[in-house]
């Protein structure tokens, strides 16, 4: 059986290209809501309404930082896409969403990179 990997990650928020992604988590949650009645032998679950985030790593370019962290700072609001192979085109889209927040990280040698948050607001789109 193939595996399936990701390769060429890619993102946008709003106009803005997240470049150099390496490594992307996306998390999707349901409330669940749970009731119980008097005489009942067992508990009953209801799923509520869902919500979705991702976070991305990413290692930021000498000449764009500036403007690419500018573009993605917290309560940024605009349009997100995603994609685990660039190629393949966007597997995620989200028609609203805002950046929940945004670390860097600096060594004293190295690369420097920067995480971001990014909260749905609304649907999520998965092809």
């Amino acid at each position: 059986m193939a595996k399936y990997t990701g390769s060429n990650l890619a993102a946008t928020f709003g106009t803005t290209g997240i470049t150099a992604v390496t490594g992307m988590e996306t998390t999707e949650s349901a409330d669940v809501y749970t009731v119980s009645c008097a005489g009942g032998s067992y508990k009953s679950r209801a799923v509520g309404l869902v919500d979705a985030q991702f976070t991305l790593t990413f290692v930021l370019d000498t000449t764009t930082h500036a403007t690419l962290l500018a573009k993605i700072a917290a309560g940024t609001t605009g349009a997100f896409t995603a994609s685990t192979n660039v190629t393949a085109g966007a597997q995620y889209s989200v028609a609203s969403s805002f950046i929940e927040s945004l670390n860097t990280s600096v060594p004293v040698e190295g690369f420097v990179t920067g995480t971001v948050t990014v909260g749905v607001d609304g649907a999520l789109t998965t092809t």
